[in-house]
This record gives C-alpha cells, structure tokens and sequence, in this order.
C-alpha cells in the first residue's frame, strides 16, 4: 500500500510540473545587471548613486524590458591623476536548459563620462550558476588630480518571467548592489522605478519601494544598503487565492491530479471496510457454532 501511495504521490508531482515541450511555459530567460566595480584599493570615492528602471513591454510570454541607468558621481580626492579601470557585469538567467551564450549583444547599452561616450570591451567571465552566463564590461575613465566626475552605464535588461502557480505573469528585475562595495567610499543611493500599464505593482522587493505616484516607486538610501536589488513586477497589488486557483498547475491537479490522489488514498478506506465487514462475519460464525 506504501509503494502505491508513493506511485500515485511521483504521478502528482510530475502532473503538477509543466514541461516546455508539451505544456505551457511557465519561465522566460531574463537578465541583470549590477554596479560597478573596481579594484580594491582604488582612492576614487562615490558619493551618490542615481539608479533608474524604465520598464516597458506587454507582459505575459512576451516579457518585460526595462532600461536601467546608473549615474554615479566620482571624486578623485588625491593629488595624482587616475586612470581608473571599472566592470560593468551583466548576467543572462536562462530557463528549460538551453545552451549558453558565447557573446553579448550590446545594443541599446552606452557608458559616458561627463556626458561623454566611453569606449568599452565585453568578455565572458564565471558564472556562479550553471544556468547564467555573466558577462563583463571593461572600460577606463581618466580622473585629473582632485577632480569630481559624473559617470553614467545605461543597458535593457528583460525581467525573469514566471507563471507558475498564479493566473498572470510575474517579472522578476535584479541589480547586483554588492560589487559597489570595493569603492573606497559609497554615498547615497536613490532608485526609481517606473512600471508598464501591463504590470504597474510591485508586489515584492528586496529593499524598501514606496509608491510615489501613478506606476512609480522610489526609494532613498543614506549608505549602501546589504544584499542585492531584487523587486518583482505584478499586473495586480497581489497574488490572490483567486489567482492561484486560475493557475495552470491547479488546473491540471483539479483535472488529473485529484481523482488520483482520492483514488488511492480511497483504497485504504475500501480494504479497511472489507475487513471490517470480514471480522463481523467471523464473529458470527463463532457465535451461531
């Protein structure tokens, strides 16, 4: 009775996850990307960070792309002038095991030094995960001694789409926070993120977004705050009950899972009546002999 209560529980759990190739998706690839990064001993400080996600895109399959800008205000307080290498890293989160990328396509990304464009090279670096690819964008900036510069990275990034166990889309955005930590000094940090009508709420986050009008949120930092910048994006203020129970994965538990599930756990019941029924009549014979 175990072996079969386990068989019809491995049946569920495969009913329950949908597969690309015959069932409805339930993730798109997304990717992110992070502050910038330099060497540790580096004397340039920063001393404010404006970091800023225009979000766009119709949601569902179709996913969501935001254009994220960073603007960093530099201070180089030595008496020298620094050339100063920086990284930019960008990681691409693939789903259902596809093959990894060798190379990024870097249109629609541009790095400028006090408005001006700055040339940069893109390299494949090491992923911490099996399922990213990280890529890495390499450039200098030149700081005249005591010299105050404004230093600007704006990229697409698409948000990790998902479906599982909700009636809409969900899309995840993520900024790398913790490479900014090898600066000298990190000031203030400020965030705004501007959503698409298709999915204008968002309905988690890793660090503290306040709604700051219509499909806006902001939030204001004093220091670097700990851990990365994650938030997820929603077509309503939350995932109800409702939405679950319009999900793909309810919906296959309803149709093939349930009747399962009672089908075998009935079976107990039905032998414990039989036994039952057996003992009685038993009791009887002993009784009339």
């Amino acid at each position: 009775m175990k072996k079969l209560l386990s068989c019809a529980l491995a049946l569920l759990l495969v009913l329950l996850t949908p597969a690309s190739a015959n069932s409805a998706p339930t993730r798109s690839d997304g990717d992110g990307g992070s502050a910038l990064a330099v060497d540790e001993g580096c004397p340039v400080t920063v001393s404010a960070e404006q970091l800023t996600f225009d979000i766009g895109g119709e949601g569902g399959w179709n996913g969501l792309t935001a254009q994220v800008t960073a603007v960093y205000q530099m201070e180089n307080s030595t008496d020298e002038s620094l050339p100063v290498q920086m990284t930019f890293y960008l990681e691409q989160y693939r789903t259902y095991g596809r093959e990894g990328a060798e190379a990024l396509d870097t249109e629609g990304f541009s790095i400028t030094a006090d408005g001006e464009p700055v040339e940069f090279a893109c390299a494949k670096a090491e992923a911490d995960a099996e399922d990213t690819d990280r890529f890495a964008l390499t450039y200098t900036v030149d700081f005249p001694a005591g010299a105050a510069r404004e230093v600007a990275v704006s990229y697409p990034s698409r948000g990790l789409g998902r479906s599982d166990w909700s009636s809409h889309w969900r899309h995840t955005f993520t900024y790398l926070l913790s490479p900014a930590r090898h600066w000298a000094d990190f000031g203030t940090l400020d965030v705004a993120v501007t959503t698409p009508e298709s999915s204008p709420y968002v309905i988690q986050s890793s660090l503290p977004l306040e709604e700051a009008g219509e499909r806006r949120y902001t939030a204001h930092f004093d220091s670097l705050p700990d851990g990365e910048l994650t938030f997820t994006l929603y077509p309503e203020p939350r995932i109800t009950l409702a939405d679950r129970l319009s999900s793909y994965q309810f919906q296959a538990f309803m149709v093939m899972g349930l009747p399962l599930l009672l089908l075998f756990a009935g079976l107990p019941a039905a032998a414990a009546v039989v036994l039952l029924v057996w003992l009685i009549r038993r009791a009887r014979r002993k009784k009339a002999g």
